[in-house]
Formats: C-alpha cells, sequence, structure tokens
C-alpha cells in the first residue's frame, strides 16, 4: 500500500514559514507536494488568472512555485504536475486567522476549495495572531486531526477549516468544532497622501472584530484558546430561498 500522498499550498508564498513548517510535519505521514505561489497573494479567494500565462519554477524536489493564484496553482497541480491522486490538500499554515467572512476572500481557503472541487479532501489551515506566530502549534493540530480517520470521509464535498491560537503548544486548550462566525471589518480603507497631495488608499488597514452569533462560533472559541474546525461548503446555492421564490417569480411567456 502506498503512503499517503498530501499537495500542500497557501496564499503567503512558496518561501513562506508556515508552508515549510507543514510541510515537514505532514511529510511524517507520507509524501508530500508543495505547489504554491511564488510571492503572497493574499486574499485572492478563488481567482483563476485568465488573461496571462502561468509560468511554473521548480524550486526543489515535488516543491513549485507558480506565478499565479492559490486556485491557479491547485489547478496546475492536479491537472499537470501530480503523478497520481492526492489523498489530501492542506493549505496553509496561513499567517493570520481565517475566521467567518474571512473564509470568503481568503487565497488559503480557495485554494483548499479548489482541491474539493477537484474532488479531494481539503483543509485549510491557519493561526490567528500577529508575529511571531506559533506555526508549529497548528502543525500540532494537523497532526491531531489527520488521526481521525472519520475526517477524510466527512471532508468529501466540503473544506475543513482549521483556526488555531496563537499560543505554544503546551498552552494550546483543545480542538472544537465551531459554527462559521461573522467578522465586522472596521476602517479598513486607511486614505492616505502622496507627496503631491493625491490621496490613495491602503486596503486591509484596521480593527476586526465579530458579531455575536447563538452558540459557539469560530470567532468566539478561538478566544478561549482552542483551535477550531468548521466545514465550509464550495456550494453556494441556498435551496430555502430559491424555493420561497418559486410562487412568485416562477412565470411563462
Amino acid at each position: 500500500m502506498s503512503r499517503p500522498f498530501f499537495l500542500v499550498s497557501n496564499d503567503d508564498g512558496v518561501h513562506a514559514p508556515g508552508i515549510n513548517v507543514l510541510a515537514q510535519s505532514l511529510r511524517k505521514h507520507g509524501r508530500v507536494m508543495v505547489v504554491a505561489p511564488h510571492l503572497e497573494r493574499s486574499a485572492m479567494s478563488s481567482a483563476l488568472t485568465l488573461g496571462l500565462p502561468v509560468i511554473v519554477q521548480k524550486v526543489a524536489e515535488d516543491v513549485y512555485g507558480i506565478e499565479g493564484t492559490p486556485a491557479d496553482c491547485m489547478m496546475l497541480a492536479t491537472q499537470k504536475l501530480v503523478d497520481r491522486q492526492p489523498d489530501w490538500v492542506v493549505s496553509g499554515i496561513n499567517r493570520g486567522g481565517n475566521l467567518g467572512t474571512d473564509t470568503i476572500y481568503s487565497g488559503t481557503v480557495g485554494a483548499a476549495i479548489e482541491g474539493c472541487l477537484c474532488g479531494i479532501p481539503s483543509m485549510a489551515v491557519s493561526v490567528e495572531g500577529t508575529e511571531p506566530l506559533h506555526y508549529e502549534t497548528a502543525a500540532f493540530v494537523v497532526d491531531q486531526l489527520l488521526q481521525i480517520s472519520e475526517l477524510k470521509t466527512l471532508a468529501k464535498g466540503c473544506v475543513i477549516n482549521v483556526n488555531v491560537p496563537n499560543v505554544p503548544k503546551d498552552k494550546l486548550k483543545g480542538i472544537r468544532t465551531a459554527t462559521l462566525g461573522r467578522r465586522i471589518y472596521n476602517g479598513l480603507v486607511d486614505e492616505r497622501r502622496d507627496p503631491r497631495g493625491r490621496p490613495y488608499y491602503w486596503l486591509g488597514v484596521g480593527a476586526k472584530g465579530y458579531e455575536p452569533m447563538r452558540g459557539e462560533s469560530d470567532c468566539e472559541v478561538i478566544l478561549h484558546g482552542f483551535a477550531t474546525v468548521t466545514a465550509l461548503k464550495p456550494d453556494l446555492f441556498r435551496d430555502d430561498v430559491t424555493r420561497g421564490m418559486q410562487s412568485f417569480v416562477n412565470q411563462e411567456f
């Protein structure tokens, strides 16, 4: 029986410390192929590069840097670079959390979604906090989750989104499933002036909070020192609303 095969990506870039810690940890379990953007491509979601060529650079054995988005990386990897179907796509370890509404924008989650759409069990992994980050704690959580045999079956058709508090491994309180929270983005557009007095803007600068929700959302659970595990659907379809519209939208001409 062949060893498990892990396809690894991120949105922080192929040389980011988080992806290197993750790949090294996964090599204990099986073969690892890293296919990641050659530079940081954060907040790219599931964007694909359609109007430009996508260049592939071999960095080392089974390590590739792609001049494209995280989703580009997974599309190229699954269709051109791998020699067999991966057992898992694992995207991360991201620098900063991907909690609640972050999942809409995240390139780390976007890479995992692309893996999911290719029929591969997929996981996105992030550390909530700022530098210096305890990537080894997140790698430990991934290791614990991969030992749960049922998780691979449950992961088919969805993305397992993992967020880990920025604490040393011995300070981690545990792992909990959680609902998806709602982030509040305040002051994320920062206006500045160039030397000629013209305005320009930095996006993504400012504080983030979360809306209180019934039950424990990922935004809340992580504040209590637990790693969070949330299943995400790549399917945007709302069956209940579509059915609710039938009586007044459906018509024939």
